[in-house]
């Protein structure tokens, strides 16, 4: 008796289906994360006491964290990070532009420094001779490598003012002074950025003053100035800290022995 040929099923088209959907569905998602997708980003950072780069002063100077999310996986992850973060669509030439912007903010932070080094010499009641600036200039561009941008000038500069004439303006740990701002050769306070997330970061850290520069006269950049920028963020945010614009070291000082 002949054997007769069993007859295949043949798949119905729905498995086909959905064979197929899972088999797209991870290169889906993995396209929706990885394709390429560019955010600009700050989100608050930290407080750092000047004491943390060999000063021995009693403020503090500020940091906040900025960069480039290249996809939506990296925004993501930073979102899980820094809930705080905001974010800003750019195109993929941000990338190499944030690049070259932190070689040109090292030179500029080895600037501030030495501005900062060379103001607090002039007010000290100690002369300094150039070896003993340069090694000291030396020992903070070392200290200070891991933060970025010229926005420690201010800080650093009266910190240096401190340590020289023995004196303490948080006295005695009673407040919390931070601030942000460049210091230029002529001892003016140059302007910044990131103002926003820097108030945010040093209210959040019990900061009781916050000094930025005063510059809404001559702010070289389009839209609000650093002083504006203060004002309106303690204004919205109801900020408990007591912005104090300066546009000089030496009124920043005049400010501070002032504070009962």
């Amino acid at each position: 008796m002949p054997i007769r040929p069993l007859k295949r099923k043949r798949t119905p088209a729905s498995h086909w289906i959905v064979a197929l959907t899972l088999l797209l569905l991870p290169m889906a998602v993995g396209l929706f994360f990885y394709l390429p997708r560019y955010y600009s980003f700050t989100a608050p950072g930290d407080i750092v006491s000047v004491r943390d780069i060999g000063v021995k002063g009693s403020v503090h100077f500020v940091y906040v964290r900025e960069g480039i999310a290249r996809n939506r996986y990296e925004k993501y992850a930073l979102v899980r990070s820094f809930p705080d973060a905001e974010f800003t669509r750019v195109d993929a030439s941000a990338e190499d532009a944030y690049g070259d912007l932190l070689d040109v903010e090292q030179d500029m932070k080895n600037d501030t420094i030495k501005h900062a080094v060379d103001s607090a010499a002039e007010l000290s009641a100690k002369p300094s001779t150039p070896d003993q600036r340069e090694s000291r200039l030396q020992s903070l561009i070392g200290q200070t490598a891991q933060y970025y941008g010229d926005s420690i000038g201010l800080m650093l500069g009266i910190g240096l003012y401190e340590e020289s004439h023995g004196l303490d303006f948080s006295r005695d740990g009673q407040y919390t002074i931070a601030g942000t701002g460049t210091l230029e050769a002529d001892r003016t306070v140059g302007s910044v950025g990131a103002i926003r997330d820097k108030l945010r970061t040093a209210e959040a850290e019990g900061a009781d003053f916050f000094f930025v520069p005063k510059d809404e006269a001559n702010f070289p950049y389009i839209g609000p100035s650093n002083e504006e920028e203060a004002r309106r963020t303690a204004e919205e945010l109801h900020l408990r800290l007591h912005v104090v614009p300066v546009s000089t070291l030496q009124e920043a000082l005049a400010c501070l022995k002032t504070i009962p």
